[in-house]
């Protein structure tokens, strides 16, 4: 083991790279030991997503491949194309007419009820 010695402030080289080569095992440590507690982590987070989206897939197959449909779309760039803005009209256009249909229905009640067919008789 080497000695310091301490000459006008400063330590000798020898100290230094003796206490330089412990703190960089120290630190060499640390950091596997946290780069292991992620890996860990990660596993066990995606573990738990496997298992949710197997279940989810059991539970709601068409759900989660819509799901799966429109994510795909999002990530890959759809939401720039003409496609969405047509497809987000329509969808707009059909919200609104069902909207006003609901609207109509729960302020007017009675206007529900369809039209009675009126009988012409021949003579």
């Amino acid at each position: 083991m080497t000695h310091a010695t301490h000459v006008n402030g400063a330590w000798s080289a020898a100290n230094a790279e003796f206490v330089d080569e412990r703190s960089l095992r120290q630190h060499a440590r640390e950091i596997q030991h946290d780069a292991t507690a992620l890996a860990e982590a990660v596993r066990d987070a995606s573990s738990a997503a496997q298992q949710t989206l197997t279940h989810q897939l059991k539970q709601r197959p068409y759900v989660t491949l819509g799901a799966a449909l429109g994510i795909g779309y999002v990530l890959g760039g759809g939401l720039n194309s003409r496609l969405t803005v047509v497809l987000l009209g329509a969808a707009t256009r059909f919200a609104t007419v069902l909207a006003t249909r609901e609207i109509s229905a729960r302020l007017f009640p009675s206007s529900n009820t369809p039209p009675r067919s009126v009988a012409v008789e021949r003579v």
